[in-house]
């Protein structure tokens, strides 16, 4: 009689996972509708902008909240999870959950389990996360953030849904990248495709 000898989730993915929950559940905090009640009529614009933007992090997160479970669930967590169950829980077949993750993604979780993770790769694949949403995942990680952080042409990414400050906006603008694991390169702009998750689906 064969038993299954069951796996341990890598704490660096768990931690990954949490913290997209609780950018999430921020945003959807931010989603609610209390300041455009009654009946008196008001400008209601700077609400709309709030909602709008809170309802883009919500999405943003918990899209890669998605992308994440995925891609850890189908490459890397073993023994390997009833795939065909998970995929029909997001309403997907088994032969459509590669698709409801990147290679982005898949690079961005290899550096969280790496002794010397990646920087760039984590940014890159995990947009809904700034440089200090990362602190205290893993000592590895903290090692290469405070190794990153001593180089003077360094600068820390913000989350996607952060506006970028405005000497940001005119390096980029300007065609301009500071070298690789700084804060420029792949930065997007307010109103340009972001080609870094998962296709939008129905």
């Amino acid at each position: 009689m064969s038993t299954t000898t069951w796996g341990v989730v890598a704490e660096p993915v768990r931690s990954v996972l949490q913290r997209l929950q609780e950018r999430a559940a921020e945003a959807v905090g931010a989603m609610d509708t209390t300041p455009i009640a009654g009946d008196a009529p008001q400008n209601h614009d700077e609400a709309f902008r709030r909602m709008s933007a809170a309802s883009e992090a919500a999405d943003r997160a918990t899209r890669d909240y998605r992308s994440v479970f995925n891609a850890y669930t189908h490459k890397f967590h073993q023994p390997k999870p009833p795939i065909g169950e998970l995929a029909a829980m997001q309403g997907a077949i088994t032969q459509s959950f590669a698709k409801r993750y990147t290679p982005k993604t898949v690079a961005a979780i290899e550096a969280l389990l790496s002794d010397d993770p990646d920087l760039d790769a984590i940014r890159n694949g995990i947009r809904a996360l700034g440089f200090d949403d990362l602190w205290g995942i893993s000592a590895a990680l903290d090692e290469a953030m405070t190794s990153a952080q001593r180089d003077p042409r360094f600068v820390p990414w913000t989350r996607i849904d952060e506006p970028i400050s405005a000497i940001q906006r005119v390096v980029v603008e300007k065609g301009g990248a500071a070298p690789t694991k700084t804060g420029f390169e792949g930065m997007r702009l307010p109103g340009t495709v972001d080609d870094s998750v998962e296709t939008r689906r129905s």
